[in-house]
Parts: C-alpha cells; sequence; structure tokens
C-alpha cells in the first residue's frame, strides 16, 4: 500500500526526495517562495504545490482540502531555521522561530500516523519565552529582550567600526565597555528570572505531546550517511500514540576513518572531481562565476581549509579535497572555493554535495539556485530516513 505524504516548508525538495525514491506519494506540498515552488513543481510534476504562507487560514485550508478524500500518512518538513541558527541573530521573538506551531496545527488536523521534523543544530541550545506567562512575568520577559535587542544592535555598531578599520579607536573601546555592561544585565537577569524561558525543544515537544504524539530527537550528521557534507539536522520523530509505530533512527553508514565496519566518509573530490573542466552548461546548473583578477589572485593565494576573507570562516571558504565540505549555505553568494580551481563552485557542484542527482533541475536565477541549495535536506540523508519510515509503516 502506498503511504501518502504532506510536505510542510518544502523547498525545492531535499527532504520530500528521499521519501519520494522510497515509493511514498508526495500527495501535496507547501511552499511559501514561488520561484522555489517552482524547482518543487518541476522535480515532482505529480504532486499539488500550494503556495503561500502557511500561517494565512486560506491555506492550511488548501491542504485540509487536498486530503478531504485521502489519508495522509506521513507529515515531513522543517520550519525556518533563521531564527535558531547558530550564524544568525537568534532571537527568539522572530515569527520565523514560532512557525512551528503550524506544523502542530496541521498535525493535529490532519492526524497522520506519524511526522518527521528537522532544523538545524542551533535549535537545540534555543530558549523561548515559556506558554501563558502571567502579565508580571511578561513584563519581565519584555525586559530582557530590550537587553537582547540592545546588544544585538551594539554587536552590529562593533562588525561596522571594526569594517571601517576603528578597532582601537576611542569609538571601539566604548563600544566594548557598553557590549560588557549590556552582558552582565543579561547574565543578572537570566539568573534573577529563570522562570519565564524554557528550551524550544521542551515546548515543541510537549506540543506535540498535548495532540496525542510520542516525540524522540536526534542529531544527525549527513556525513555518516554517506552524503560528501558534515551537515549536522535535528531530527524530530513523532508517532501517534495510538497507532503503538515503532520507528528508529536510521544506522549510519559511513565515519571519518571508515573503521567498525562503515565506509569511510565520501570527499569532496569524489563526489565533484569530474565536474571541474566541463565547459559551462546551463542545462544541469553547471554555472561559472566570473571574477575579477584581483579576487582570482586572492583565491590563488588561499590554501585549502582557509577563507579568501580571514574575518570569515564560512563565506568563500576553499574546500579540502579529502574530506566532506561544510555546511552548504548561499552566504549572499559567499559559496565555497573549489579545491582546485580559481573560482567558486558552480550551484551542480554544490547540488552534488547536498547529494541530489544530476538529473534534480533548479529553476530561477543562480542566485535563487544557491539559496534553494543552502536551504536544503541533503538527499542521501532524506533517503535514510525514509527508509526507517517505510520499514515501520
Amino acid at each position: 500500500m502506498t503511504n501518502n505524504v504532506l510536505d510542510l516548508f518544502g523547498g525545492c525538495g531535499g527532504l520530500g526526495y528521499g521519501f519520494h525514491k522510497q515509493g511514498f506519494n508526495i500527495v501535496a506540498c507547501n511552499e511559501y517562495d514561488p520561484t522555489i515552488a517552482e524547482t518543487y513543481k518541476h522535480n515532482f510534476p505529480d504532486t499539488n504545490v500550494i503556495v503561500g504562507d502557511i500561517t494565512s487560514k486560506k491555506i492550511k485550508q488548501n491542504i485540509y482540502d487536498v486530503f478531504k478524500e485521502t489519508n495522509c500518512d506521513v507529515v515531513c518538513g522543517g520550519p525556518p531555521c533563521v531564527a535558531y541558527s547558530m550564524s544568525g541573530k537568534r532571537n527568539s521573538r522572530d515569527p520565523r522561530g514560532k512557525l512551528f506551531n503550524d506544523y502542530v496545527e496541521i498535525v493535529n488536523k490532519l492526524k497522520p500516523k506519524l511526522f518527521i521534523m528537522e532544523n538545524v543544530k542551533g535549535i537545540l541550545t534555543m530558549m523561548h519565552d515559556k506558554p501563558l506567562l502571567t502579565p508580571e512575568e511578561k513584563a519581565i520577559a519584555d525586559e530582557y529582550y530590550l537587553l537582547e535587542k540592545e546588544k544585538e544592535t551594539l554587536l552590529e555598531e562593533k562588525k561596522n567600526i571594526s569594517f571601517n578599520n576603528e578597532v582601537g579607536t576611542e569609538k571601539s573601546e566604548i563600544n566594548k565597555q557598553n557590549i560588557k555592561e549590556v552582558n552582565k544585565k543579561i547574565l543578572k537577569m537570566k539568573k534573577q528570572f529563570p522562570f519565564f524561558r524554557m528550551k524550544l525543544t521542551d515546548i515543541i515537544k510537549k506540543r506535540f505531546n498535548d495532540i496525542g504524539y510520542s516525540v524522540k530527537m536526534k542529531l544527525l550528521n549527513s556525513a555518516n550517511f554517506g552524503v560528501p557534507q558534515k551537515r549536522e539536522r535535528v531530527i524530530f520523530i513523532g508517532t501517534r500514540n495510538d497507532l503503538n509505530i515503532n520507528i528508529e533512527y536510521p544506522i549510519e553508514t559511513h565515519n571519518r576513518d571508515g573503521n567498525n565496519g562503515k565506509q569511510r566518509w565520501v570527499s569532496v573530490k569524489e563526489a565533484i572531481d569530474d565536474l571541474k573542466d566541463l565547459p559551462e552548461d546551463k542545462s544541469i546548473q553547471q554555472i561559472y562565476t566570473k571574477h575579477n583578477e584581483k579576487f582570482i589572485k586572492k583565491i590563488e593565494e588561499t590554501p585549502q581549509g582557509k577563507s579568501v576573507n580571514p574575518k570569515y570562516t564560512e563565506a568563500f571558504f576553499r574546500c579540502y579535497e579529502n574530506k566532506p565540505s561544510n555546511t552548504v549555505k548561499e552566504n549572499h553568494g559567499g559559496v565555497f572555493i573549489h579545491y582546485e580551481k580559481h573560482r567558486v563552485m558552480t550551484p551542480r557542484e554544490l547540488a552534488r554535495l547536498q547529494s541530489f542527482p544530476d538529473d534534480f533541475i533548479f529553476k530561477g536565477s543562480k542566485s535563487s539556485m544557491l539559496v534553494q541549495l543552502g536551504n536544503a535536506v541533503p538527499c542521501g540523508l532524506s533517503y535514510a530516513i525514509a527508509t526507517e519510515v517505510v520499514n515501520s509503516l
């Protein structure tokens, strides 16, 4: 029997792809961005792709209408990770950090047998307001978040001072002192008033527990499943209490050294070396970026394992050829530098690092492709998860 899937926050389809390859029927998908939705439609032509804001009652009703005469067996998807990312501002009151509530609402309505929800590692340490704060507690919380906002502003100021080569000036010293004072106030409030915050993961688990689902979570590294990229993701698995479904996390097939019966991690070179000398071919997204001579010179001087710009550890990072890459991110165009060629990687090379097959075509501009790739779940990881899901069902 074919199991039906709803893919929420579908993106370009990295998480959905694993379920598709395992024979699941992806009945519907929701994606906010119209261009990214075109990628999903192209690669999953039989899926009803519902484009729009998931917080909208109309969009939710459109999703429910699709499943009026069809059971929903699995819901999968990852609410946007901008608010939780360790490299972001980690604002717990960012509305994008509360979209898990819409996920819970839809699961409660459709009552799937199980759900798979993924997110970034940063979600493990994220704190949110506790549900049902009293007016007094909320006033304290508001004061705390004003301090967080002040700190955020000061840190931005610090970046600008550094960028303008004003390090060591009076302005820089004042900025440092102000950051120190705000940090003291924040720490004091955390000690005095711990009651208004709790771990976001505990909030998420409780929300699903309240609607009849048992939930577990685990941090998985994509490289341990044959993906040529060290991308860590927190995977929540929820099963409906009345069905007694037993599902385990996928068993790792790879490790760093290829010992203990595992294969060695797949390296960047193994994944993309055959693409390095291809002429530009837009049909497969082997699209090259034109660099000026000054930037090429900087690339030439950058060894593997270093960034072209020493101020940044991720943007324009030159990959090691004999290791999996770091996490693929969009980085506003500051993508990985090729380990051998003096250029940034093409969208197709990055797609290989995300374990997308070469016949998976991305729609939109090159910058949109980079956004899609930076936000995607690696296909190799999603396939491993989907394998366990199909076995459990």
